[in-house]
């Protein structure tokens, strides 16, 4: 408005394309011809004005949820997802706790409420495994936005494992999987073209002087550290307490490092965390992979339908909803701010699991077994507080198994999955130290093949 009232012979924007009115020689024009070029002027500017609102709103009027701002300002805090997220300014209502079971159970609060009504009929992403891969195998869903946004390329990731004691598997997985394909990725793809990728391993202070020894480690958690343009590795200790209540389910010390208060601010200056194991690899792809959906692999706790019918029973009675996404692995990438929003909900959803005496007993796997709490606890909480559509059920390009024969460039992420496979790599083989160089020469890996991409990083670091 204030630039209808500007000279006519000045220039102003509202927005791109740039629109000019008459230049100063125009100035001296018939009164009329002002007149229409200033009304003519204010209504394109109207126009545009509208027009950029609906292109910056296009989908949250139908969908108003965290997801849709998915870009969070890397120094944003931990409980960004009640600042910036918010596309509406009014509170949620009051949500009813529906069972007994939820008693001391914090439950979630969305920017919006729409999510609890959530209906079946949208399909999450998915993308099954081919039969064999090309380099046209990895398609990314039509609903996820492109990775060459400029603005999503540049965002900065944490990967983030936690490394317990007890076992050197742990160590070696860390050092010569995790850390050695980080290291190689890195070195690969050209820091220009890209934001940076750290590695962070939160280990317990057993095995602090046995992680990588480039790896720098952070005693004051406090700071975050100085910003680089380098790609880093960092070490933390994070040993937990005699106390601490998940001893009595260890696995969950894996999880439970990221809803601790001291590594939040640390957690909350990335744009995005991905949360794996250690045995694990990353592949050079994974460094530009910036999808606007949230990302977690396959699980593979799930083959019943009772299965399926217990844990939406369960989200009922924690008075979460479930979206009918099921089988959600335990990889998850995606929104810094949102997944530390996310896992202290997942702690409280397990520790529900283990203490109720209708969850808790276990029935047998794959039928209902306690010992998979985490991953129960994962799938209500990763349906609680996405979208349906805003999951990828990542089912060819994350968690790969270390055999298969995927070609690496179509890859982002894969997993040493257990048990004494026909195939090519096995973790308890790596465990027994049957892998070394005279057994897999280098000249011999064809590290543009998953497998030997895998076993190359095993065994030589590359």
């Amino acid at each position: 408005m204030w630039s209808i009232l500007m000279p006519s012979c000045m220039t102003f924007s509202a927005m791109e394309p740039r629109t000019r009115l008459p230049s100063h020689r125009s100035c001296s024009c018939k009164g009329h011809w002002i007149f229409v070029g200033v009304l003519g002027t204010a209504l394109v500017g109207v126009f545009a004005t509208g027009t950029e609102w609906q292109l910056l709103h296009r989908g949250n009027a139908a969908k108003v949820h965290v997801m849709n701002n998915w870009a969070v300002p890397a120094d944003a805090p931990a409980n960004a997802i009640a600042q910036g997220l918010h596309v509406e300014s009014s509170p949620p209502p009051q949500r009813v706790d529906p069972s007994p079971f939820t008693s001391g159970l914090p439950l979630v609060s969305l920017s919006n409420p729409h999510v609890v009504h959530a209906t079946d009929d949208a399909t999450p992403s998915t993308s099954p495994r081919p039969d064999r891969a090309t380099t046209q195998s990895t398609t990314i869903p039509t609903t996820a936005r492109s990775t060459d946004d400029r603005r999503d390329a540049f965002e900065n990731v944490a990967i983030v494992a936690y490394v317990p004691p007890g076992q050197s598997k742990f160590v070696r997985e860390a050092q010569h999987m995790l850390w050695a394909s980080w290291n190689y990725s890195t070195s690969q793809v050209s820091g220009s073209t890209r934001g940076k990728t750290d590695l962070i391993f939160f280990a317990h202070r057993d095995v602090m002087d046995r992680m990588p020894a480039s790896c720098a480690r952070l005693t004051d958690i406090t700071h975050v550290p100085p910003q680089s343009d380098q790609d880093q590795c960092f070490v933390v200790e994070q040993t937990p307490t005699a106390d601490d209540y998940w001893h009595r389910y260890s696995f969950m010390f894996s999880l439970s490092f990221l809803a601790e208060p001291r590594f939040q601010r640390l957690l909350a200056s990335y744009s995005r965390l991905l949360r794996t194991d250690t045995d694990v690899v990353v592949t050079p792809a994974f460094l530009t992979f910036r999808p606007r959906q949230f990302v977690v692999g396959r699980g593979g706790y799930m083959d019943e339908e009772y299965t399926k019918g217990r844990i939406k029973e369960l989200a009922a009675d924690v008075g979460m909803t479930h979206q009918s996404v099921y089988n959600v692995g335990s990889t998850w990438f995606g929104n810094a701010s949102v997944i530390l929003e996310m896992v202290p909900k997942m702690l409280d959803v397990a520790k529900f699991i283990l203490e109720s005496p209708k969850y808790g007993v276990d029935q047998g796997f794959p039928r209902w077994h306690v010992g998979v709490a985490s991953m129960y606890a994962g799938e209500v909480v990763v349906n609680h507080f996405i979208p349906k559509q805003d999951v990828w059920l990542n089912m060819e390009s994350i968690d790969i198994n270390c055999n298969g024969d995927e070609a690496t460039a179509d890859v982002y992420h894969s997993h040493c999955w257990p048990g004494e496979y026909q195939g090519y790599f096995k973790k308890w083989a790596f465990e027994r130290g049957e892998y070394t160089s005279e057994a897999f020469p280098r000249a011999t890996l064809n590290i543009s093949v998953i497998r030997d991409y895998f076993m190359a990083m095993a065994v030589y670091g590359y």
